[in-house]
This record gives C-alpha cells, sequence and structure tokens, in this order.
C-alpha cells in the first residue's frame, strides 16, 4: 500500500534544540515511522497558513491519490487543523474519497522534548489512514488514541495534550456533495451581535456568526435581503458549539447548523466553485446538512 506524508509545519515540526522546523524527512527519521514518499508543502506554525496554503494542503492531498497514493497523512499544526482538514475533505470529492485513506495530525510537545506526543501521534494516524484506505472514511484526525472526523473537530484546548473532540460524533462522518477541486475564495466571514460593526463586507458570498441558534440583530437584515435578492448566499452560523436547526429571521439565509462558521465559510467556497448560481448552491448546501443531520440522529 503506497503511503504519502504531506508536510506542513507545526509543533511537530518544530525543534527547540535547532530552533526552527524539520523538513517532512528529517521528521520521518526521527520518529522512525516509513513512508513511500514525502511532501513538503509548508514550513510554518499554522496560525501563519492562508487560506492559499490551505488549499495547496488540500490539492497536494488530492495529486498524491491521483499519483497512487492509497494512505495519505498531514501533519500540521493544531490551532488550524481542523480547517485544513475539513477543507481538504471538501475539495476532495466522493472519488478521492473512496480511493485513500487520508489522516491529519500533529503534536502538542516539540519534536526534542524528552516526551514528546509526536511520534506516536504520527504512528497511529498512519495506522489509521492504512486502515481508510478504499473504505470512503472522508477525512480523519488521529491525535492522542483517538480518531475524529474532519467535520466534527475542533480544538478546545490551547494545552492539553488530547486537545481535540467531536462531542462523541462517529469517526466517520457523512460525505459531503461531491467537489471537483474548485474553490470561490470571495468569502468573508463577520462576527455579528451587540458589540460589532453594523457595516457588512462586500463580498461573493457572506458567512455571519451569529448568537445562540444562530440570532442576527436585525439591523443587518436589510442588507442581507438585498444580498440574497442579488443572488449572492449569506450563511448564518453559531458561536455555540451545537445550534439546533432554527427558522429564525433573517428569511432565505442558509443555515450552518453543525459547522462552526470557519467551516461554514470554506463549505461555501467549494459550494460557490461548484455552484456559483445561488438556486442550485441552496440544493447543495441542504445535501451538505442533510449529510449532518442523518448522523447526527443515527
Amino acid at each position: 500500500m503506497r503511503s504519502v506524508l504531506i508536510s506542513t509545519g507545526g509543533t511537530i515540526a518544530w525543534s527547540q534544540r535547532l530552533q526552527r522546523m524539520l523538513s517532512g524527512a528529517e521528521l520521518v527519521a526521527r520518529t522512525r515511522v516509513s513512508f513511500d514518499e514525502v511532501v513538503e508543502v509548508a514550513s510554518a506554525p499554522s496560525w501563519d497558513l492562508s487560506l492559499a496554503d490551505m488549499d495547496r494542503i488540500a490539492q497536494s492531498v488530492r495529486t498524491a491519490i491521483v499519483g497512487g497514493a492509497e494512505a495519505v497523512v498531514v501533519t500540521h499544526g493544531t490551532d488550524t487543523l481542523e480547517e485544513s482538514a475539513w477543507l481538504t475533505e471538501l475539495v476532495l470529492g466522493a472519488e478521492f474519497r473512496s480511493a485513500a485513506g487520508v489522516v491529519f495530525t500533529g503534536a502538542m510537545r516539540f519534536t526534542d522534548d524528552h516526551d514528546s506526543d509526536g511520534p506516536e501521534n504520527l504512528r497511529r494516524a498512519l495506522d489509521v489512514s492504512q486502515a481508510g484506505a478504499r473504505h470512503d472514511r472522508g477525512v480523519q484526525v488521529a491525535f492522542a488514541g483517538r480518531v475524529h472526523a474532519a467535520r466534527w473537530v475542533r480544538k478546545i484546548d490551547a494545552w492539553a495534550l488530547d486537545c481535540f473532540d467531536s462531542r462523541a460524533r462517529p469517526p466517520s462522518a457523512p460525505a459531503p456533495p461531491h467537489g471537483d477541486g474548485r474553490i470561490n475564495t470571495d468569502v468573508a466571514l463577520v462576527k455579528v451581535g451587540p458589540l460589532c460593526q453594523p457595516a457588512l463586507p462586500d463580498a461573493t458570498g457572506l458567512v455571519l456568526e451569529g448568537t445562540g441558534a444562530g440570532h442576527v440583530p436585525g439591523r443587518y437584515h436589510p442588507d442581507i435581503a438585498n444580498r440574497l435578492d442579488s443572488g449572492r448566499p449569506v450563511v448564518v452560523a453559531s458561536r455555540c458549539s451545537d445550534p439546533r436547526p432554527d427558522p429564525v429571521p433573517p428569511d432565505g439565509a442558509l443555515r450552518a447548523q453543525d459547522l462552526t462558521a470557519e467551516k461554514a465559510a470554506l463549505a461555501l467556497m467549494v459550494g460557490l466553485g461548484v455552484h456559483p448560481e445561488l438556486v442550485s448552491l441552496r440544493s447543495w448546501w441542504d445535501e451538505l446538512l442533510a449529510a449532518g443531520q442523518a448522523a447526527g440522529t443515527a
């Protein structure tokens, strides 16, 4: 089974002694985990990765699978790992998800710490990716002995070794609608509430992070209605961890439901890349949400 490591930096690659990120090849040599190929995509802490970097990671995974990889592991900093994993899930589409096991991992301790968690996380990630090959389990995150689906996973602790959680959701998430690798990055993400600015940015797509079940102050509603009338999608997310579907205003806005605002924005970018028209995008979005609801009630 052909295995590929996609190296992007992060704590798992940081050497305190050398004061630099180790390359993927150096990381493999240090941890003694064997891969058939190592691909260097980035060498940075994940909070410094741009959207373009995240897309490059996703496209590198896609390229590895096209090249025959059946097990792909991505090493990544933990701060934005969940977003890169979710974007990769969306960009791959059903054909590529079913062709290989794709697993993200990282570490909370530096690579040359005497008790670094990186080597064990990397070994576990390779095992999970090999087990998931040709089973369409979607993109997963292997960390601290647990496995999470990219759709559900969140970093919930800034310091704990077991820093991710997926609220007891199944590690094999439902497949999102088909994607073909294209994304439209003209999507803005804005927090709205009593302390936030009333003006919304001009963008093709807009994601609003509201309060509670996705409540948006009334002063934003006229602008939202104008955007929807002109065919520009608006998605309402919540800062809460598990908002229930709630048909609250603004009317016509798409709901993020189980997706964080960040994951909703990435999904909207991918959806707009495939369906630039609001009518067809709505169908794509409904399919995306329906899969999550089915898994949540199973």
